[in-house]
């Protein structure tokens, strides 16, 4: 982390947790705690249940190298258990949309991700340069640039069509960040009179095919 975002985070971060409460929109999954400890606590592959969904966090490198998850008010993030590396998701590179750390999100079921809260979010705010990074659902992949999105202390992307069970967030260039937020509804699933209705097509289709190589 640059030294001016350790300034401008040691200067907020007793303000942040209490300025929250009327800013912190509504999520699925929240990791923004106001209130929160300002210190990381870390774990491997934290588990997090909100109705009948459950998400497993992991953290890793660049290289796909298994890092920690960190955690505190401000949201998770990652850990190579460096003393003098912060626990954001860091890209650390002078390389505009060079990968850097990532977190995977796996669900218990298919989901469909509407949006994601990042924090540390900057787009140039204060001189601290634009962010950027990923993220990833199967094929889909939305970039993560500069918004007009100015919201102290988060920054919400949509991410309309990202349907999965596995979804990836990664730091690009010299970002650093953290995910807040996410909002996700389980994939819709076909009653079993549509699967009897794909049964029957499928066998009348065998039947066609059959009949025309006679």
């Amino acid at each position: 982390m640059s030294l001016a975002k350790h300034l401008i985070a040691l200067t907020l971060s007793a303000t942040l947790p209490i300025a929250a409460h009327a800013t912190v929109p509504a999520s699925t999954f929240n990791f923004y705690l106001e209130g929160g400890s300002l210190i990381d606590t870390v774990s491997n592959a934290p588990s997090y249940v909100s109705g009948d969904l459950q998400l497993i966090v992991r953290a890793f490198d660049a290289s796909g190298k298994a890092l920690q998850v960190t955690s505190k008010f401000t949201g998770l993030g990652a850990s190579n258990g460096s003393l003098i590396a912060d626990g954001d998701l860091n890209a650390g590179s002078l390389l505009f949309g060079a990968p850097g750390e990532y977190l995977t999100l796996t669900f218990n079921k298919a989901v469909n991700m509407s949006s994601l809260r990042l924090s540390g979010w900057p787009n140039g705010t204060l001189g601290l340069g634009v962010e950027s990074g990923t993220f990833t659902a199967g094929a889909t992949s939305f970039t993560l640039g500069s918004t007009n999105d100015r919201g102290t202390p988060l920054t919400t992307f949509t991410t309309t069509g990202a349907t999965g069970t596995v979804f990836k967030l990664q730091a690009t260039g010299q970002s650093e960040f953290r995910l807040a937020g996410l909002n996700v509804t389980a994939a819709a699933v076909p009653e079993p009179g549509s699967y009897a209705l794909m049964a029957r097509g499928r066998a009348g289709s065998g039947l066609v095919a059959r009949r025309r190589a006679a």
